[in-house]
């Protein structure tokens, strides 16, 4: 399905699969057609506690973010302020909730979202779900996992082999709902037609590589793209929830 609003002309596509293993999919996604806004979230906790929060943080950034951005008004600069801040209250949201019983105590959800801004993209993230662009031949991984793994890989602790083979890999280092406060990273870029961006839950990126993910988007359209790279990663097991979300800029108008 394809969107012509403000400045561009977006394509969109998007798979989220429970996977092989797990019984529900605390994966969630949305956007905002008309303000070109983009949200995914991978929700942990017991029970149902992982959907709650995930939900939880999708709805609600969308909600502030459509409350408080006025389009015609806000620069790059005062839109990163924006997100900054309304990311900030959603884990308050989140946060305040998990404290109001046994099966939701310590709940919590990585986030990410991407803003087509009239001006370029501004995009945030907590936690270890990823957003990637696609420019030309070269897919780059614009988002830093907030992780364990990716902290002992910075600190030169842990060789590519072991960065493999290491047990740990699900232990994220921030995240939405878990502390009273989050300092979320918000950044912005150049943005040009023929981007592709990719958002995913670790689910895909824990069982796919960054060059399987770009020799797919490359050799695929979007949609059987997506299908793809999901279907790649139960192949491997599944034992995780896989979110991709595709977002092309088919032009700007």
């Amino acid at each position: 399905m394809a969107y012509q609003e403000m400045s561009y002309k977006v394509s969109i596509f998007a798979v989220s699969d429970v996977g092989l293993v797990r019984y529900n999919n605390e994966d969630s996604w949305k956007h905002l057609p008309e303000d070109q806004f983009y949200v995914l979230a991978d929700g942990m906790g017991g029970h149902q506690a992982g959907e709650i929060a995930s939900r939880m943080a999708v709805d609600g950034l969308c909600a502030l973010f459509q409350e408080n951005h006025v389009k015609d008004v806000q620069e790059i600069a005062n839109t990163k302020n924006l997100l900054y801040q309304i990311i900030q209250d959603v884990n308050a949201c989140v946060h305040r909730k998990g404290q109001e019983g046994a099966g939701l105590k310590g709940m919590g959800t990585t986030l990410c979202c991407i803003y087509l801004h009239p001006d370029g993209l501004v995009y945030a993230h907590v936690g270890d779900s990823r957003i990637y662009r696609l420019r030309g031949q070269l897919l780059e991984q614009l988002t830093h996992d907030h992780s364990l793994l990716q902290e002992l890989i910075d600190l030169g602790e842990l060789s590519k082999q072991q960065a493999e083979e290491f047990h740990y890999k699900n232990v994220i280092t921030k995240a939405i709902g878990t502390q009273f406060f989050v300092d979320p990273v918000v950044k912005s870029s150049n943005l040009l037609a023929g981007d592709t961006f990719l958002m995913c839950s670790d689910g895909l990126t824990d069982l796919v590589s960054k060059d399987e993910i770009q020799k797919i988007l490359l050799q695929y359209s979007d949609e059987e793209a997506a299908a793809q790279l999901v279907s790649l990663a139960k192949s491997r097991g599944g034992y995780d929830n896989i979110t991709v979300l595709i977002i092309k800029v088919l032009s700007t108008l």
